[in-house]
């Protein structure tokens, strides 16, 4: 639990009486690799945080798999909007076993009623989440490949090794075969 008590410091909102509150509230889980957490016909209502593995969300664009993001840990929003309820196209699945843990969003609104600063926490998690898709959208405008391969390992030094190549060539819009390339060429580096 200690990654998530730090993440939920690290919040502007945050105090020591609130980040224990909230902790208290998320329930340890084990994902399995391979597990499919979520997809578009089904989803919960739940916010889950990653403490340690490895996740990510990809969608299914006539037939083929494209990966929207990946993360070894850190919060994972459900797939359907808990708020207008809109549909999603997305999957998340897990590509190790993860250990983390899950807070039913119906319970944290129920806690929100009574401390408004709940709702700002959350409000918080939400908008990091904003930030890192703007942050995947500018980067998919890079136009070079292999400039687009350096800003993604100058953002993101821990996933660029891991055994998960045609997942991180998806992600970063880049055929595999280049990708090998590239990262050959860098490996030194």
């Amino acid at each position: 639990m200690k990654r998530l008590i730090e993440k939920l410091q690290s919040l502007q909102n945050a105090n020591v009486n609130l980040v224990s509150q909230i902790a208290e509230m998320f329930v340890p889980k084990f994902f399995n690799k391979g597990l499919l957490l979520s997809t578009p016909d089904h989803s919960y209502p739940e916010l889950y945080f990653i403490e340690d593995g490895l996740a990510r969300g990809y969608f299914i664009h006539e037939g083929q798999e494209n990966t929207s993001w990946i993360l070894e840990h850190g919060f994972i929003l459900p797939t359907t909007s808990f708020f207008s309820f809109s549909q999603s196209i997305e999957y998340i699945n897990f590509l190790k076993d993860s250990s983390g843990y899950a807070l039913n969003l119906i319970q944290w609104n129920e806690h929100a009623k009574v401390n408004p600063k709940f709702s700002l926490i959350l409000l918080e998690i939400y908008e990091e989440n904003i930030q890192n898709v703007k942050q995947r959208e500018q980067m998919l405008r890079i136009r070079h490949a292999e400039t687009r391969f350096l800003h993604f390992r100058n953002l993101h030094p821990e996933l660029i090794n891991l055994p998960i190549h045609k997942i991180l060539a998806s992600l970063l819009a880049i055929e595999s075969k280049y990708l090998f390339k590239i990262k050959r060429k860098y490996r030194k580096q």
